[in-house]
């Protein structure tokens, strides 16, 4: 797994924002199931992974676009023979 940060920032009322891309060789997973106050919007650039939400499962693909609300259980597991690429751009409770 490779990931970098791409930005981490305060809007003009205060509210923290940050995105990250990541890179998952396949069969490796995002992390363990987890969850935490912020939202995180998904965009899957390239690949196929299974996206696990709050118990259930689908596959995405390149294109595809995902949602973690609050606290939802959640990780993603690359699928595909080859790289997964996707972005995360989370909505942040806090600047860490």
């Amino acid at each position: 797994k490779k990931g970098r940060r791409i930005f981490l920032g305060t809007t003009h009322t205060g509210f923290n924002l940050e995105m990250h891309e990541t890179i998952l060789g396949p069969g490796e997973i995002s992390h363990p199931p987890h969850q935490h106050i912020n939202e995180e919007t998904i965009v899957i650039v390239e690949g196929t992974i299974d996206v696990f939400i709050a118990g259930k499962t689908e596959t995405a693909t390149a294109g595809s676009v995902t949602f973690f609300a609050s606290n939802d259980l959640h990780n993603f597991r690359n699928v595909g023979s080859g790289p997964c690429r996707y972005y995360v751009l989370e909505l942040r409770a806090d600047a860490a």
